[in-house]
């Protein structure tokens, strides 16, 4: 018995490495003091490099203190060229984030947006978007969940989603906040194999 544990402990430390390996993560910095006065703060930064063909997964996991007057957002897109470390409107795809008390995201030229109003204004809040490509690279529906549940933003386009839902072309994130209060933000992107599994007894 327990010789047949300790292979099971093996076996699931060898699996954690193994799923470790095959995911490539940013954990973002928190954002600097704002400078002026309208106390927005911005940065930018590079999604990991190199990533492995099979890492179709993306998950976005954004937690910070809310109040019913401030915004966080998290754009995702490509840098242009010259490539200089910044994401403008006209390079961003996506946006993903808080604003005054309810969830949002906008796309490509921020021309719609979807909104769905949060359980509180108040608080710690968070958000966990997870999105999947396929390996013949179809886009499948997004799934976006707060600290209370599923969030569900009316007017999404139907399968097959469109051109600026693909985290497999973005290379950069940049994290925006504004608001009196410091938002305490804590953002982490993670590119995964598809269908990871892991359990720890």
């Amino acid at each position: 018995m327990k010789r047949k544990r300790a292979a099971y402990a093996y076996a699931t430390i060898a699996s954690a490495a193994a799923l470790a390996a095959s995911a490539a993560t940013l954990d973002v910095p928190r954002l600097p003091e704002p400078a002026f006065a309208d106390r927005e703060a911005s940065a930018a930064h590079a999604l990991p490099a190199g990533r492995k063909d099979g890492l179709r997964t993306f998950r976005l996991e954004l937690s910070f203190g809310a109040t019913p007057s401030n915004n966080v957002q998290a754009a995702f897109g490509r840098d242009g060229v010259p490539a200089d470390g910044a994401l403008d409107a006209g390079e961003t795809d996506l946006i993903i984030g808080w604003d005054r008390g309810e969830w949002f995201i906008a796309p490509r030229g921020l021309r719609g947006r979807h909104a769905a109003p949060a359980a509180t204004s108040n608080g710690l809040q968070r958000l966990t978007a997870l999105i999947r490509v396929t390996g013949a690279g179809v886009c499948l529906p997004p799934s976006f969940a707060d600290r209370d549940g599923a969030v569900v933003f009316a007017g999404l386009p139907a399968d097959p989603f469109p051109e600026w839902l693909r985290p497999d072309a973005w290379d950069t994130l940049r994290v925006t906040a504004r608001g009196a209060d410091a938002p305490l933000e804590s953002v982490r992107a993670v590119f995964a194999a598809d269908g990871a599994l892991l359990k720890l007894r």
